[in-house]
């Protein structure tokens, strides 16, 4: 019995540990995200303030001052820039950014686009998720 209780008690002190960001791996984590912002280089051609809707994160604020963007989503924090006709948006929670989203504007209501995990956009389509954007009043 001692044995099997040593074997978890350290099974669940790996695991713990193992999920614990080091400020190093934040550090780097925080770079790469605004590494990824700043390659999006274009003048704005769209812009995107106001509130929003997705139906699989729920109230969206965003807003814009010429090409950045701040605000939430869901409990996010959101940073990002417009580039062109596209919207670059990354999504942060206690100094980690969870997710990467390219959104663009189909209608003057409608944001569409597609979201990754991580600090950069993954073009693979296996990594990519839909997203949708509806303006709201």
């Amino acid at each position: 019995m001692k044995i099997t209780s040593t074997i978890l008690l350290t099974a669940g002190a790996v695991i713990a540990l193992s999920s614990c960001q080091t400020q190093e791996q934040i550090l780097k984590n925080q770079t790469a995200a605004q590494a990824w912002l700043d390659g999006q280089s274009s003048s704005a051609r769209i812009d995107i303030s106001g509130n929003w809707f997705a139906e699989t994160w729920g109230k969206a604020n965003l807003k814009q001052s010429g090409r950045h963007i701040s605000g939430t989503i869901d409990t996010y924090e959101v940073k990002g820039v417009v580039s062109g006709n596209k919207a670059y948006l990354t999504t942060w929670d206690a100094g980690k950014c969870y997710y990467a989203i390219v959104l663009s504007q189909s209608s003057k209501n409608v944001l569409t686009g597609s979201y990754t995990d991580g600090p950069t956009y993954l073009e693979s389509p296996k990594e990519q998720r839909a997203i949708e954007l509806r303006r709201s009043y």
